[in-house]
């Protein structure tokens, strides 16, 4: 559904979160995505607050195959979350979260 994908793996240090909520995961559709794919996202974008929870919540799980340097070629599933910050620029500049199902 899309070609290049930039994701960011991190973690968050807030006190009180399990090991699972401690980690973040951030994606950037960069090149050749699908139209249903952008139109997606697009609408993602574009809605603010409850609204784009909402349209978070219609979408599919998607999956992120990556290769990683030390551990190879890797797997993520999870859901699209609206971006944190008001979208500004293209579709590719915006970053979006990645909520993988809890284990």
């Amino acid at each position: 559904m899309c070609a290049r994908v930039h994701i960011t793996i991190g973690r968050d240090g807030r006190l009180g979160l399990t090991r699972h909520e401690r980690r973040y995961i951030a994606a950037r559709f960069l090149e050749r995505l699908h139209p249903a794919l952008r139109s997606e996202l697009t609408e993602l974008a574009r809605r603010r607050g409850a609204a784009a929870r909402r349209a978070a919540e219609r979408m599919d799980p998607i999956e992120v195959v990556y290769d990683d340097t030390r551990l190879g070629r890797q797997r993520i599933t999870g859901w699209i979350q609206p971006p944190q910050v008001r979208p500004r620029g293209e579709l590719r500049e915006i970053e979006f979260g990645l909520r993988e199902p809890r284990p």
